[in-house]
């Protein structure tokens, strides 16, 4: 395992520890095509890694692989018989790939700058889509194993019954109005904290387009010794029960949440940043030891089809495909996204080469939270 992720995931360092060595050792990975016939038995029961039914649509894709396929499964996590997710976050769902020895997660999500730490890793199965090969190379494992799926924004969700005068940019989650009220990703072990990072390092920079850490340190430093951060345990019912009232998240999370709510009666507010924010691409990643590499390829497969990639345009992410001009969202599930006009600040990562997640898993511990106490 290299350094920086020793020094700096220490949940991945302790899980891999108990490790007996990298994805390629042991594992069913190989880069031929999936068997049809094999995954339709593996499909019977499969688990999954940080990928609930709500989260860019996953019980609605994993629906879609099930029936594209003629597999006979219930993709819902929920209410199926055939697939179990365990909810973790990008350092951990690598950790359990490296860790887990039976049982082994299939399939993951993860923020795109992690692809790097499964990469060095080696957890990955030794394949990618044929689809993959018009990708740029920073939306795929160069080894196999991982593909960009969809692009959100880091976005701002209040429950207006508790809070009805809702933050609508950086600058007022720390007015002391919302002090204890606000929710976020941790970015030491969180794809969704990494891009909370990024996002406020764009929209704090006093240079348009370009991206200042220090800036959102100094920022992140001032929020938690003011108290703005809420301790309590975010879940969707406890946004609704107005405990959490105030959510970081991306914007197609968010609106899942909000979706739920709205039904309820719950009065609901999503807003990006006035100062703007990063695309920021998640992923697919699946586990070289998993006991079911071909429903695995089948996944990575139907995460770049057209189907699966409209899939997650129903939630308001933006499929990796349309953002780089090679699919049409119809209109109808463009209207499930927040107004164009609120992205006009956002802007892209250069390149999407995004820094090692130890860069700012660094400074968040031994800077915000040694500043916070």
């Amino acid at each position: 395992m290299k350094r920086t992720t020793i020094a700096i995931i220490a949940l991945l360092t302790l899980l891999a520890a108990c490790s007996t060595g990298g994805g390629s050792q042991g594992g069913a990975a190989t880069a031929a095509a999936a068997d049809v016939t094999a995954a339709e038995t593996e499909a019977q029961q499969f688990r999954t890694l940080g990928m609930p039914d709500d989260w860019i649509n996953f019980g609605v894709f994993y629906q879609s692989v099930c029936d594209t396929y003629e597999l006979g499964c219930v993709g819902s996590a929920i209410s199926g018989p055939n697939r179990v997710d365990t909810d973790m976050s990008s350092a951990e769902e690598i950790a359990a790939f490296k860790s887990e020895t039976a049982n082994t997660g299939m399939c993951a999500d993860i923020g795109i700058a992690f692809g790097q730490v499964a990469d060095e890793e080696q957890v990955l199965i030794d394949y990618l889509p044929d689809a993959a090969a018009d990708l740029p190379a920073a939306y795929k494992s160069p080894d196999g194993g991982w593909v960009a799926s969809a692009v959100g924004v880091i976005s701002i969700m209040t429950n207006k019954d508790v809070v009805p005068n809702p933050p609508t940019s950086f600058a007022d989650l720390i007015k002391p109005e919302y002090q204890g009220l606000i929710t976020l990703s941790n970015p030491v072990t969180s794809g969704t904290g990494q891009a909370t990072v990024f996002s406020s390092a764009a929209a704090l920079s006093p240079t348009p387009g370009a991206f200042d850490l220090d800036a959102a340190i100094s920022y992140w430093q001032e929020f938690f010794s003011l108290g703005q951060k809420n301790d309590a345990e975010y879940s969707a019912a406890a946004f609704e029960r107005g405990e959490t009232p105030i959510r970081l998240a991306y914007d197609f999370v968010n609106f899942q949440t909000a979706q739920d709510a709205l039904e309820k009666g719950i009065d609901v507010e999503i807003v990006i940043p006035s100062e703007g924010g990063v695309w920021s691409p998640s992923a697919v990643m699946c586990n070289a030891k998993t006991e079911d590499p071909n429903l695995a390829k089948l996944v990575l497969d139907h995460t770049l089809s057209e189907e699966g990639q409209l899939i997650f345009a129903e939630v308001g992410a933006r499929p990796v495909l349309y953002t780089l001009g090679e699919l049409e969202v119809p209109e109808e599930l463009r209207t499930n996204w927040l107004p164009e006009a609120q992205y006009a600040a956002v802007i892209q990562y250069p390149e999407d080469t995004w820094p090692h997640p130890s860069i700012v898993a660094e400074r968040w511990e031994n800077e915000v939270l040694t500043a916070a106490g």
